[in-house]
């Protein structure tokens, strides 16, 4: 059951990270080829638009980067100990980057919640929410980290390992 959970969990993040992408890439070509050809009805908020595209893509990108065991290791200075040490530094170090994701989630909320009380916009003409479009992000992104973390613990893998299991990739 949780197997299929963070198969359709990877599902769903793929699709909206290639969403974002593309339609970051779309809105930047799109204000470059507008300012190139008809510049009398260009925009001013193109990049920023774009930006916000990829801001959130890489932080949803986070939590399938964990599934897939994407993220920094340590593997040349682990490697000398025993398979037993290897384990407990390796849960140890899950521990430790859980609390770190934690912490990123409790601080970028509090970033969004004052950036919504401060109601900081962008400088385009656009005005966007800052709180919303940027500091929301580190937040979402951290909790879905967490996520997918509890749910790797629940089925039997450790998160951060690099080790994927077989089944899992299987049904991707």
């Amino acid at each position: 059951m949780i197997t299929k959970i963070l198969t359709i969990w990877t599902r769903i993040e793929a699709v909206l990270i290639g969403l974002c992408i593309i339609a970051a890439l779309l809105v930047f070509l799109g204000g470059a080829a507008v300012r190139a050809f008809a510049p009398a009805y260009s925009v001013d908020w193109a990049e920023e638009v774009a930006l916000y595209g990829i801001i959130w893509a890489t932080v949803l990108a986070g939590s399938s980067l964990v599934a897939e065991g994407r993220h920094l290791h340590t593997e040349v200075f682990l490697a000398r100990f025993s398979p037993r040490t290897r384990a407990v530094i390796g849960w140890a170090m899950t521990g430790v980057a859980t609390a770190f994701c934690a912490a990123m989630m409790v601080y970028g909320w509090q970033a969004y919640s004052f950036a919504l009380l401060l109601d900081e916009r962008s400088a385009s003409s656009l005005r966007v929410p800052q709180a919303y479009a940027v500091f929301l992000a580190l937040p979402v992104g951290m909790a879905l980290i967490l996520g997918r973390v509890a749910l790797m613990i629940l089925s039997g893998q450790r998160p951060f390992s690099g080790v994927v299991h077989l089944r899992e990739t299987e049904e991707l």
